[in-house]
């Protein structure tokens, strides 16, 4: 770099201005390259690109969310009626107030090959002729929707799921079995436009006409049928004045109103609660790069020791020092903000173009300035918090470091306004992430951990110096050099400690969980596990059905429940459309519930508050409710529900409150009544059997023969789905973590480059003095390897308790620690710190001695 002469304007303030003077210095610097700052912007770029990318996804899904409202919802306002369906007055009132009504019914039941006899559970959907009001419906082959559900010959026809095909050994043209229908297949569904990509389903769907949905003859009274009335408006109609005017004109109405901004809630939620995980994630790697970014400054500042001390020798003032490389910094940083954000907004096209059909919504590809706002905002704080400490201290260095091969800091800490400064921008940032986020509780402990784990990590590094520095002089020359290694004056100890720490916490925390999740599914099978949930068994067929299974060899009843749905209309006295209650409850508020009566308390159940009625109870209506609910309801024993049946109100007073295990593979119902309020009202039963492998096909089998209308839920079948979606969620998981292993490699790469010419300086000497390669690269490994054992020590505990955490608070699930997934991931956490620093160490080792001797 080109020093002016002593005296020059341009080393002072008064003739251009400080800023200006520092801006030369500062471009001078960085014509010559940009070298010892690939790890600076590496971080940046991941951190920025992490942020930018997370979040212009969101908004990308979003704007698809927004842009395909009427095609997922299927039109301006969708009315959905439980079994009965809309009267002949309420169907008179939709058709005169549309411009387009029609009709779709979902209903789940027995389908199989008349060829084979092989059956499976399928979700059937029965439409009208000008379904779907919105958006198309792909088929293959190419043939219109009429031609592929039209009667041909006496037999109607249907479009399924290609998984169908598989399942049960179909092909175009086969005829396949519904209930009282044969029924022949016409055509593979590639799209369904109202339905979302890879949500939760027993069984593959099976679309025909509505005609053909009654010919079935699955329509039964009380089956869990669901009837959805689709509305296209007229045009000079808006949806809120309709749907007030359809309220005012049946207030009692037991149905569920959707319009467009209701379209698939369920993607909306897990819009928005992936955006806060994975812009966590990336918020993590910003601040674990945040290490390496002052690694890289301190590094670099390091290397220009004698270039500060000789413009201080030459006139230029410690502000000038401090404007020159913060400049020079933060046009780097300017720089790896930008190639981060180009990165991150092209984010929702790749996704889109690798894993568009997968996706729940496709993204809408644009660009997004909100999130790209928010990112250059996490990076430029995240640079100054990380920048200011170590060039504040570059200002301090004395001239007289110039004629001294080591220059120390003229104070440790520096200047107050520089320390105010960084903790303005930490405040700035906590504040920008907490702002950024709907889910605050989550933000909130995310800081906490966050900071308190770095803090640890940062307290333990200390420690391994003072240990270190303290201990003994062991007789081994190996290890006397790695202790000395750990103490000596610009080690990288802290660097290396909290980035492997930080990236190994988020491994192991994702180890366990994934342990943990895999095991909420395997050790929740009881001995005696239901084989079959066989629903939509009529009263009348209960009796015949329990001695089908009597008469079966290994075959075991183990519940057998009344099924009824209602709504829930008040809480407490307060409609439900005005009562406050927690989010969390909105799957019991929303929607139909299964409703049961019972005289006796569920086998194994927990009262935790009130009592069970008494034997012969003939009082008011009464129920029992899931405690978690009563929480989130905000309410309590003595206080009363009302549920909308059939429409029917009827109002309960809460008798007990009791913990039901959701994990347990068996029947159960949030709500049971009390003898003597549900009898009378239309239902289905509902059975869990057991029966040995070997029986399975022919209880199955003989049931759904007899009964044409009984669905038979195979547990297996189920739990391979779950279990298939909690490996994706997994993967998915392990994934969003690599961002952050990536910047704690990054950084651990940083911490170990920081220290590269120091250690060949080390080499040089050593070697001189007789040791050979395999001595020094010894010592080099023995003090990486303690490095990462009592980091990993650190790692397990801190990835531990976050796991727990996780699992306990939020999943509310049961949690078991798994040594074998710690021990492998903290082994491999180890080799890979010890593997970086060898490289380091044998590069240095080959630097050559002479070359080196001179240039000292």
């Amino acid at each position: 770099m080109g020093v002016p002469e002593a005296g020059s304007p341009r080393t002072g303030a008064s003739a251009s201005g400080p800023w200006l003077v520092a801006w030369r210095f500062a471009r001078r610097e960085l014509r010559g390259g940009i070298r010892g700052f690939r790890i600076f912007l590496a971080c940046i770029v991941l951190g920025v690109a992490a942020i930018s990318g997370v979040g212009s996804l969101a908004e990308a899904f979003r704007a698809g969310l927004a842009e395909n409202a009427r095609a997922l919802l299927g039109a301006d306002v969708e009315v959905r009626v439980a079994a009965h369906g809309a009267t002949e007055e309420q169907l008179a009132w939709l058709r005169d107030n549309s411009e387009t009504l029609i009709s779709v019914r979902e209903l789940r039941a027995m389908a199989y090959a008349t060829a084979s006899d092989v059956r499976t559970l399928v979700e059937l959907k029965g439409i009208d002729p000008a379904y779907p009001l919105y958006g198309s419906i792909a088929l293959s082959p190419s043939i219109s929707l009429g031609e592929a559900l039209e009667t041909r010959g006496g037999v109607p026809g249907a479009t399924v799921e290609k998984t169908l095909l598989s399942r049960i050994g179909l092909a175009i043209g086969d005829r396949v079995q519904v209930g009282d229908a044969e029924i022949e297949v016409r055509a593979v569904i590639v799209r369904e436009p109202d339905r979302v990509a890879g949500t939760f389903t027993l069984g593959p769907r099976l679309m025909v006409t509505n005609e053909t949905f009654d010919a079935t003859g699955l329509v039964r009274l009380g089956s869990m049928l669901r009837h959805k009335y689709r509305v296209r408006l007229p045009a000079t109609e808006t949806v809120g004045p309709w749907v007030e005017r359809l309220g005012a004109a049946f207030p009692d109405a037991a149905w569920r109103v959707y319009d467009l901004d209701d379209a698939q809630p369920s993607v909306k939620r897990f819009v928005n609660r992936l955006g806060i995980f994975l812009t966590l994630v990336g918020l993590t790697a910003l601040v674990i790069g945040g290490v390496g970014i002052a690694n890289a400054v301190a590094s670099h500042l390091a290397g220009r020791t004698e270039t500060i001390a000789t413009l201080k020798c030459l006139g230029a003032t410690s502000d000038i020092v401090f404007r020159t490389y913060f400049l020079e910094v933060g046009v780097l940083a300017l720089l790896g903000i930008a190639i981060g954000l180009g990165l991150g907004g092209g984010t929702p096209v790749l996704m889109a173009s690798l894993a568009g059909p997968s996706l729940p919504v496709p993204p809408a590809a644009g660009l997004y300035p909100t999130p790209l706002v928010v990112a250059t905002a996490f990076g430029m704080l995240t640079t100054v918090i990380f920048t200011l400490w170590p060039l504040a201290r570059a200002r301090d260095v004395p001239a007289a470091g110039l004629f001294r091969h080591i220059v120390a800091p003229a104070r440790r800490v520096p200047p107050l306004r520089y320390v105010l400064a960084t903790t303005l921008a930490l405040a700035a940032l906590v504040g920008l992430a907490l702002s950024t986020t709907e889910y605050l509780f989550f933000a909130r402990w995310f800081i906490v951990g966050a900071a308190v784990s770095l803090l640890a990590f940062w307290i333990v590094a200390k420690l391994i110096v003072a240990g270190a520095a303290r201990s003994k002089r062991p007789r081994s020359p190996a290890l006397r050099l790695a202790l000395s290694n750990l103490t000596r004056p610009g080690a990288p100890t802290a660097g290396i400690v909290m980035s492997i720490g930080a990236g190994l916490s988020v491994l192991i925390t994702v180890a366990l969980l994934d342990t943990n999740l895999s095991r909420q599914i395997a050790d929740r099978i009881p001995e005696r596990a239901p084989s079959f949930f066989f629903i939509d068994i009529q009263p009348d067929q209960v009796q015949p059905f329990e001695e089908i299974v009597a008469r079966t060899d290994g075959a075991d009843l183990l519940q057998q429940m009344p099924n009824l749905r209602g709504r829930l209309a008040l809480i407490d006295g307060t409609p439900v459309d005005e009562a406050t209650y927690d989010p969390r409850a909105s799957w019991f508020v929303n929607g139909e519930r299964g409703l049961t009566y019972a005289a006796t308390p569920p086998e194994g159940a927990d009262i935790v508050s009130g009592t069970w009625w008494p034997d012969g109870y003939s009082g008011p209506p009464a129920i029992s409710l899931d405690a978690h609910i009563a929480e989130e309801l905000g309410i309590a024993v003595g206080d009363t529900l009302t549920f909308n049946v059939l429409g029917r109100r009827i109002t309960a007073e809460i008798h007990n409150l009791r913990t039901i295990d959701w994990s347990r593979i068996r029947v159960e119902f949030a709500t049971i009544f009390a003898p003597g309020a549900l009898e009378g009202a239309p239902q289905t039963h509902v059975a869990a059997v057991s029966v040995i492998p070997e029986a399975e096909d022919r209880l199955h089998r003989v049931v759904t023969d007899r009964f044409a209308n009984v669905s038979a839920v195979r547990v297996r079948d189920v739990l391979e789905t779950v279990t298939d979606m909690f490996s994706r969620i997994a993967w998915a998981v392990r994934a969003s973590a690599s961002v952050t292993i990536a910047a704690g490699l990054l950084v651990l790469a940083g911490a170990v480059a920081a220290g590269y010419r120091r250690r060949v300086y080390d080499a040089v000497v050593l070697k001189v003095l007789g040791a050979t390669r395999a001595d020094v690269t010894r010592a080099f490994v023995i003090e990486y390897a303690v490095l990462g054992s009592i980091t990993a020590l650190l790692a397990a505990i801190v990835g531990t308790t976050a796991s727990y955490a996780v699992m306990y608070f939020v999943m509310e699930g049961d949690w078991v620690f798994d040594p074998l997934a710690v021990a492998v991931t903290a082994v491999a956490g180890i080799a890979v710190t010890v593997l970086l620093g060898f490289a380091g160490t044998w590069r240095a080792l080959g630097e050559n001695v002479m070359a080196v001797l001179r240039a000292e």
